[in-house]
């Protein structure tokens, strides 16, 4: 599906302000449907994160005509999918199906969108699911590490918290939160229905009119998100895990919005930091040279505030100390040296070869043209994309290094036996220190029992 030229999707608004987006694809009798809300888990109120996911999840389990075996059976007849989940700044409802049933998806896409129940019982199986793998993952020390370095990057603002929520939170729902949010935020003035597949931009009009014409718009709720405070001063957080024979490591500190004009120099260089594979610096340092690792890399997200920018690694616990040190050391030395010619060539290499790579289904196109409206990019950004990249220059690289590689503001995670390094780290500065016991209080069956029942 690249190259995509501007004209090829045709953009169009209904009255109440729901925004159409289509594009043509030919190749196979396929529909891709996806149905965004801009709102998401920044939305969540606070002590319920995770409502957003949630409420999105429940508008697929029942409707006043169907509850969410029906639906389910509805869509197996179609030899279709859906699913339903939330981001950061969006919701989605997402169908795939062939062509010829376009009509009858739209029809069950429909059905759920504007005539969700948020059954009871659904409601209460899908509160201890995602409870029951919150308490698995309590046991993954890599996962744990994310949650970490997240919230403490995106402290203070909606951001700091994970989308699918927490046991306390989840446990913590009312009856009517999920309807609630729905009602408050799932509103066509906030809302894309973006269709790729094999049919006419008149026939995605027409369907369009006929099932969302008559949903009503709402006031609109807009706010601009708080952004979060760039660290200053090195913070350490070592969780306590004595059990474990390696550590999980993150190094985190915070990058850009996703419309910063500086968004592509910024894949170029965290390319050449840590997001090149074997080619990237951290790895032939720290995996090449050193054996610290079996894998490290660096990676940001970007959003309506600047998001965090992370290199993930792990290592036995001896090699704890060493690891951290030469980590800071390959961020010294970009920034004193900069970049060379060689690593900036293969870095835009890489990045325009492999783009069209992440646009060849009508999946991957569709995630792509809904975060361009999402963050009001133009979507000539795609078309342009490996003109933009082969322009990127090394002082362009090198004045974002030194702006944003500042080892002496670094925030450090490290979940692993910690009394095998805990003086070391307590040398560079204060450590707060985390026992995994503490982390884990909330999983004790009396605990999860009282939360799977509040509804």
């Amino acid at each position: 599906m690249f190259p995509l030229r501007t004209d090829d999707i045709k953009t169009s608004q209904l009255s109440n302000g729901l925004t159409v987006m289509g594009l043509e694809y030919h190749k196979l009798p396929l529909a891709h449907i996806t149905l965004m809300i801009k709102r998401g888990s920044e939305r969540d109120p606070q002590g319920k994160e995770g409502l957003a996911d949630l409420t999105a999840e429940m508008v697929t389990l029942g409707t006043e005509g169907r509850d969410s075996q029906q639906l389910a059976l509805a869509m197996e007849r179609l030899g279709a999918r859906y699913s339903a989940s939330s981001g950061w700044n969006a919701s989605f409802l997402e169908f795939f199906g062939l062509s010829e049933d376009f009509s009858s998806l739209m029809d069950l896409m429909g059905d759920m969108l504007l005539r969700p129940t948020f059954p009871q019982k659904e409601l209460q199986q899908s509160q201890q699911r995602r409870i029951s793998l919150l308490i698995q993952q309590r046991d993954q020390a890599e996962v744990i590490a994310d949650e970490i370095i997240v919230q403490r990057l995106l402290d203070n603002t909606p951001y700091a918290h994970p989308t699918y929520g927490t046991i306390p939170s989840l446990g913590g729902m009312a009856a009517d939160d999920p309807s609630s949010f729905y009602h408050r935020y799932y509103s066509p003035g906030e809302a894309v229905l973006l269709v790729i597949g094999d049919l006419t931009p008149a026939k995605i009009r027409e369907e369009a009119e006929r099932l969302f014409g008559g949903w009503k718009a709402k006031e609109k709720v807009d706010r601009q998100p708080p952004a979060p405070t760039r660290p200053s001063g090195m913070k350490i957080i070592a969780v306590n895990r004595p059990d474990l024979t390696q550590s999980q490591i993150r190094v985190g500190l915070l990058g850009i919005t996703r419309n910063d004009e500086r968004y592509l120099p910024f894949q170029v260089m965290n390319y050449i930091l840590g997001g090149g594979g074997f080619s990237s610096r951290l790895m032939q340092r720290i995996r090449a040279e050193k054996g610290y690792t079996y894998g490290i890399h660096s990676s940001f997200q970007a959003g309506r505030i600047p998001g965090p920018f992370i290199i993930s690694t792990f290592t036995p616990t001896a090699t704890t100390i060493p690891l951290l040190e030469e980590t800071v050391k390959v961020m010294e030395k970009f920034v004193a040296e900069g970049a060379q010619t060689k690593e900036l060539e293969e870095a835009k290499n890489f990045l325009r070869g492999s783009y069209p790579l992440k646009l060849e289904t009508p999946g991957q196109m569709a995630g792509e043209l809904l975060r361009l409206k999402l963050y009001d990019i133009p979507f000539d950004y795609l078309s342009s994309y490996p003109e933009t990249v082969g322009n990127v220059t090394l002082d362009e690289v090198n004045t974002l290094a030194a702006a944003y590689l500042l080892p002496k503001d670094l925030i450090f995670v490290v979940v692993g036996r910690v009394e095998d390094f805990l003086e070391t780290l307590r040398s560079w500065g204060k450590v707060e220190l985390i026992e995994y016991s503490e982390m884990i209080k909330d999983c004790s069956p009396a605990n999860t029992s009282k939360h799977a029942s509040t509804t």
